[in-house]
């Protein structure tokens, strides 16, 4: 009888221990929640004399949380716009996307529509994308830094 103990509870320690899995090495931040830094910014056809490639001409950053509120800010000139609202996450050709919705108007809002919402989308690499450029926008590329 206490082999059979000894056997069910080394049998449970064991499965205890390999059920334990770390997921660092397949993590690539692609979790949306927190704060996103514009880390790349290409102009297109139409406005290459206003962006240039490769580094952002301004800096911005969105902050997702948990209770699907954003933030969205901007840095040019020395000047700050903030600007928040709520967001949605729905999958499109298996891929996330993140719809914002602006409590208020604001120049930073990002929009093909021209209305107080916006899209981003998960990509492969863990990067967020504005699809902004879709209408002629910039190419806008967020790296996740928290």
């Amino acid at each position: 009888m206490k082999k059979i103990t000894l056997i069910g509870v080394i049998t449970l320690f064991i499965t205890s221990f390999l059920s334990c899995s770390n997921d660092d090495g397949d993590s690539k931040n692609t979790s949306y929640y927190g704060k996103w830094e514009l880390s790349r910014m290409a102009g297109n056809g139409f406005i290459l004399a206003v962006y240039s490639i490769g580094q952002p001409q301004w800096k911005e950053t969105y902050d997702f949380k948990k209770d699907n509120t954003f933030i969205k800010t901007k840095v040019q000139n020395e000047t700050t716009i903030t600007a928040s609202g709520t967001f949605s996450v729905v999958t499109i050709q298996n891929r996330p996307h993140l719809q914002l919705t602006y409590t208020n108007p604001s120049e930073i809002v990002g929009s093909c529509k021209g209305n107080q919402s916006e899209e981003l989308v998960v990509n492969e690499a863990g990067t967020l994308n504005s699809t902004w450029q879709n209408c002629d926008g910039p190419s806008l590329e967020y790296k996740k830094v928290k």
